[in-house]
């Protein structure tokens, strides 16, 4: 048999994409439309990592606690703090940061500020990590530790490294503004996560992405968890910015609850039981590009 030499003048990228429309068209309508989703919001995350490599935003950031674990004399059951923010992917570790730097406490200056500039443009990225973890929860109060408190950290579920390990599934239509909307669930199935706790074991998340149907624009996204016992929700809610043309975060809501008591969300916990709320809202305004060097990149 003899095999032919000829090769047809079609480029990949058409001949891939001729694939996969043929494959959308042999799969039931509500898979296919799942699928073309899913991939329309990938392709819109792997384009925003490109863009957010190093945008800076003004912070304001409150925490308030709820607490029937008997407390610290004089420990702050809530805090407002003021300063910078700093939003950076990696591409290497393929990974968010969102690096705070505190200007004021409770409304006085932050003691012992760190000049977040330099090490950006000093340290290698997954030093930098490290580093700033520690500096970013200073001012963090209550019992319950916080360490993935990450604005973005739901997009990595379409971030192209990450993706395979998750289970994706269209929800209900939403329309804002005139903008088609749908919330796309995503539950995390296999190793490694995202996530790790403390001790190094595996957190498996969830949650959604509110996704505008026509260019996979997200919206908001949802985030829930279990580390260790303690229970986590991250919200956050996107904007367009008319100066850097890219949706931003605007709101960023945490929730954190630990204790015996908590059996299901939204449960009033018994009296005498050692319970732990921990909420935060952050708000973003100011938005604007800094340099930074490739080391970061």
């Amino acid at each position: 048999m003899t095999r032919s030499c000829y090769t047809p003048r079609t480029s990949p990228v058409s001949v891939l994409g001729f694939s996969l429309l043929a494959i959308l068209l042999l799969l039931p309508p509500e898979v296919s439309a799942q699928k073309a989703v899913a991939q329309r919001a990938a392709d819109y995350v792997a384009e925003y990592q490109r863009q957010l490599i190093a945008i800076v935003a003004d912070e304001q950031y409150v925490q308030d606690i709820r607490s029937q674990i008997p407390e610290e004399p004089g420990a702050p059951r809530s805090r407002s703090t003021t300063g910078e923010v700093f939003f950076i992917f990696t591409v290497p570790a393929r990974g968010w940061m969102a690096i705070r730097d505190v200007r004021t406490v409770d409304g006085a200056p932050a003691p012992e500020r760190t000049d977040v500039r330099a090490i950006l443009a000093t340290l290698p990225a997954t030093e930098v990590g490290e580093r700033m973890r520690s500096y970013n929860a200073r001012y963090n109060i209550g019992r319950i530790v916080r360490t993935i408190n990450e604005p973005t950290l739901a997009l990595l579920s379409l971030d192209e490294g990450h993706r395979s390990r998750f289970r994706f599934e269209t929800k209900k239509r939403e329309d804002v503004d005139g903008h088609p909307l749908i919330w796309l669930a995503f539950e995390e199935k296999e190793r490694p996560t995202l996530i790790r706790s403390l001790q190094g074991r595996p957190v498996f998340m969830k949650g959604e992405l509110l996704i505008e149907i026509a260019n996979g624009r997200i919206w908001e996204s949802r985030l829930t968890a279990t580390v260790e016992g303690t229970s986590v929700e991250l919200v956050t809610k996107y904007r367009f910015d008319e100066r850097l043309g890219l949706m931003l975060p605007s709101v960023f809501r945490e929730l954190y609850e630990q204790g015996k008591a908590v059996k299901a969300r939204g449960q009033t916990p018994g009296t005498g039981a050692e319970y732990e709320q921990i909420a935060c809202e952050a708000n973003y305004s100011n938005f604007r590009r800094f340099e930074v060097l490739s080391r970061i990149r």
